[in-house]
């Protein structure tokens, strides 16, 4: 259930009777643009724009928000021609901070769809990137163009739940990278989520740093995994004594470390 729109009623006035308006947002939607400039009017995609007449009931001259993913925010107007290709016209154009400190998620992907819920609620929530990590244990494992068209699926959940959550900056989600290359030596912090650990993750995040949560596959991290991440200078941290999907795993481990940096709660 979408917690943002409401539904207004029309009055009734002399000699008619009621009938229920369209719902309407409670905040102007989002959509990404390739490019903002004041006082220029933008494009919408095909998609976006049935997507906005057809799916959201937006009509000629509602507002509504738009955004480039690399920080301009624009308010503006939406125009629609006879041909149905939808414009806004830009009135307010602003830069906004990305964020910080960031927030990285390396994952082993899981199979079906529990890959796209995954990156659905962690951009919803705020992450800024996911990265898929090959692990000894993961049965999902990608070659060639099944990955690329895979990545390019999940990309576009991300670039969805973006628009759905009003954020203006869309998660990127990078290709898949083998262990070590995540475990390599980085500005922030990299914390190994294992089922074994002693250690709260609250009690190892830094304060005021970057952090890379390193989530395994349904079977875990192995302990040559473990030993490497340990190796190389990471914190390995537990999410209490249950055992989580990995996908669950990596949206509450995501959620605790948000709400750490005040990004979240």
């Amino acid at each position: 259930m979408n917690v943002r729109t409401r539904v207004e009623t029309s009055r009734a006035g002399s000699g008619g009777c009621s009938s229920p308006e369209r719902p309407r947002p409670v905040s102007a939607p989002l959509f990404f643009v390739e490019a903002i400039r004041p006082g220029e009017s933008v494009l919408l995609s095909a998609e976006d724009a049935r997507h906005a007449v057809r799916s959201l009931r937006l009509r000629p001259g509602d507002d509504l928000t738009v955004a480039d993913g690399r920080g301009a925010l624009a308010v503006g107007r939406l125009e629609v021609d006879h041909r149905g290709q939808a414009s806004v016209e830009v009135y307010d154009v602003r830069r906004v901070p990305r964020p910080s400190p960031r927030l990285t998620v390396a994952m082993a992907p899981p199979k079906g769809d529990r890959l796209a819920w995954a990156v659905q609620k962690l951009a919803e929530v705020g992450a800024d990137e996911v990265v898929l990590v090959r692990a000894e244990r993961a049965i999902r494992q990608w070659e060639g163009e099944r990955n690329e068209r895979a990545l390019a699926r999940v990309r576009a959940v991300a670039r969805e739940a973006a628009m759905q959550s009003r954020r203006p900056f869309v998660m990127s989600v990078g290709s898949v990278a083998q262990l070590g290359d995540v475990l390599a030596p980085a500005a922030g912090r990299v914390v190994m989520l294992w089922e074994d650990a002693t250690e709260p993750l609250r009690h190892v995040l830094p304060p005021n740093r970057d952090v890379t949560l390193l989530v395994g596959p349904e079977g875990g991290f192995t302990d040559a995994e473990v030993d490497a991440g340990r190796g190389s200078g990471a914190a390995v941290a537990s999410l209490g004594s249950g055992i989580l999907r990995t996908e669950t795993a990596a949206l509450v481990g995501a959620t605790l470390v948000l709400a750490s940096f005040g990004r979240l709660g």
